[in-house]
């Protein structure tokens, strides 16, 4: 899957991820020292192991996604300190420790993101995903999922919580004002006391039952899931919940409680209790500092996997 959205915006808050020079991951003395004299040890000739050049041949760079990082290897001049052999083996060697690292990158944001949120959704969880470079093109991506099955995407929903601001409508919300009993200006949140599921947010099937009774299913999944005449009298009959939300005026107006204040409400026998209050457009602080995870982690680890990969590939040419 191929990141894509807008271009990161650095008056917005991620200037952090907008990096224009190379990070530095200056590879320490020891392991120089260690993969110099593995080399020589190994191939019984001088070895020229490179020095800065290496040291900044991993650049981190921001992608054409809204919630992308990218790790970029230009090997050019590294390729020119190494041996024949060596030089037609650096790409895949670079290939496979870039891979490695944003996989390892990608299980950072996730901890991160189980860190920061409260009983995450699993959908949640897996929002980071990578995308592996290639020994042609060797530029590795962690990003956030933009796509969700019959649902919101986590880059759409997590973008307020890493850039602050004001929260976008909810799928659901969006149907319930195409059918005009929902304000544009409205957002549903959970009301207090109300049961939650496992996550922290009203079950999914009660936001179904809501928008079947209210007739803006179809709105919302894009199907013919309304209740029925002939099924709201079965469920009626059987004493299941109702839902509604007060209308002060027109055709949709409740004689009785029209006082109660803006929200969708359940009516079982004589209880009537809310699910959801209406309020302005909520807004979040940052909270996900995305990208900083993956990034210390490709630090971290970058080095060591790549010196990994490299004596793999010596044994195999010292041992032909």
């Amino acid at each position: 899957m191929r990141p894509s959205g807008p271009a990161l915006d650095r008056s917005r808050g991620l200037a952090k991820l907008a990096v224009d020079e190379p990070v530095k991951l200056d590879i320490p003395s020891t392991t120089r020292n260690q993969v110099y004299t593995q080399a020589h040890r190994e191939t019984g000739a001088p070895f020229a192991f490179p020095g800065s050049s290496m040291a900044r041949s991993v650049i981190v760079r921001p992608g054409n996604a809204a919630l992308s990082i990218s790790f970029e290897a230009d090997i050019s001049s590294i390729k020119s300190e190494m041996p024949e052999w060596a030089q037609r083996r650096i790409p895949s060697i670079t290939r496979n420790a870039l891979n490695d690292s944003v996989i390892d990158a990608a299980h950072a944001e996730t901890d991160k993101i189980r860190g920061v949120f409260d009983r995450p959704k699993p959908l949640t969880e897996r929002a980071p995903l990578y995308r592996k470079a290639t020994s042609d093109s060797l530029t590795a991506w962690v990003f956030i999922r933009d796509e969700a099955s019959g649902g919101t995407a986590p880059s759409k929903y997590l973008m307020p919580q890493v850039m602050g601001g004001a929260r976008g409508a909810k799928r659901f919300e969006v149907a319930l004002r195409s059918i005009g009993v929902m304000r544009a200006d409205e957002f549903a949140i959970p009301a207090i006391g109300f049961k939650r599921d496992q996550h922290g947010n009203v079950p999914g099937s009660t936001i179904v039952r809501i928008l079947s009774q209210l007739r803006a299913m179809e709105r919302f999944a894009g199907s013919m899931a309304n209740e029925t005449a002939k099924s709201k009298v079965r469920n009626v009959r059987a004493g299941k919940a109702r839902y509604f939300i007060p209308q002060t005026s027109g055709p949709r107006a409740d004689r009785g409680i029209s006082r109660l204040p803006r929200g969708i409400y359940e009516r079982q026998g004589n209880r009537i209790r809310a699910v959801f209050v209406f309020v302005k457009q909520p807004t979040y602080r940052k909270r996900y500092d995305f990208g900083q995870a993956a990034r210390a982690k490709v630090e971290r680890v970058f080095w060591p996997y790549w010196q990994r990969h490299f004596y793999a590939e010596l044994k195999k040419h010292t041992s032909r």
